[in-house]
């Protein structure tokens, strides 16, 4: 993914922020551009928390990852991922296929 695009890619998951996104400055978007993350890495954090905090606010971030394993949540996401793929969509499509598995 090239740099506009990965930074396009961090504004449209982080555009829920405080910052909104790019306006006027999104220090996590900074960070992470700087520290050259894998897009797939960035985008099952995210999904992990949303996952926390609609689903299980009371977790801490290492329980809530452990839950994503888990419960087939990081499964259903390596396999539908895709780098053209936007995030509120795998992330409904991954929330909706794990929970119909089970």
């Amino acid at each position: 993914m090239k740099k506009k695009e990965f930074e396009e890619f961090l504004y449209e998951i982080c555009a829920d922020c405080d910052c909104h996104g790019r306006e006027p400055y999104c220090t996590l978007v900074e960070f992470i551009v700087s520290a050259h993350q894998s897009p797939r890495m960035i985008m099952q954090m995210k999904c992990v928390e949303k996952f926390k905090y609609e689903k299980h606010t009371d977790l801490n971030w290492s329980e809530a990852f452990q839950l994503w394993v888990d419960e087939g949540y990081a499964k259903t996401f390596g396999d539908l991922y895709s780098e053209e793929m936007r995030f509120r969509s795998l992330y409904k499509n991954v929330i909706n296929q794990t929970q119909n598995r089970g």
